[in-house]
């Protein structure tokens, strides 16, 4: 197994769709599967309104967002690690570009972009659209 370079790292965030984030839940962590999407600053993704993950980055913004591939034999992995602090989106204007990256990488028609942010944006008490930079960013690779 082989560190990562930031280049490989940031590489496989952007080609990836699938990842787990990490809160912190009173005195435990707490994790979600879900998709996502990257441009070169930030990871955009959401988690069920309103829902635990949404109350644990309110009180402790600290997360962690893990990617992993390992082929079937186990003969190749990869996983990197995103340790940040994540930001419930509230703007329209960031959850519309938020969304818009999203989008595009799921291949989610554009159309629907617009319907989406003013659904967000109709109860901002449930709002758990998150920005996370890509900081404190590490990789292990083998069989790469």
């Amino acid at each position: 197994m082989r560190a990562m370079t930031e280049d490989e790292i940031r590489q496989f965030i952007k080609e990836s769709r699938w990842g787990t984030l990490i809160a912190i839940d009173g005195d435990k962590p707490y994790a979600v599967e879900l998709s996502y999407a990257s441009d070169d600053e930030f990871i955009y993704c959401g988690s069920m309104p309103g829902g635990r993950m949404a109350g644990c980055i309110k009180k402790n913004p600290i997360v962690s967002f893990k990617i992993c591939y390992s082929s079937e034999d186990m003969s190749k992995f990869k996983a990197v690690i995103v340790e940040a602090r994540a930001r419930i989106l509230t703007d329209r204007d960031e959850i519309v570009k938020g969304l818009r990256v999203l989008y595009e990488k799921l291949g989610l028609p554009e159309a629907r972009i617009e319907t989406r942010a003013d659904q967000l944006m109709a109860n901002t008490e449930k709002i758990s659209f998150y920005r996370i930079p890509l900081q404190g960013l590490g990789g292990k690779a083998a069989g790469f």
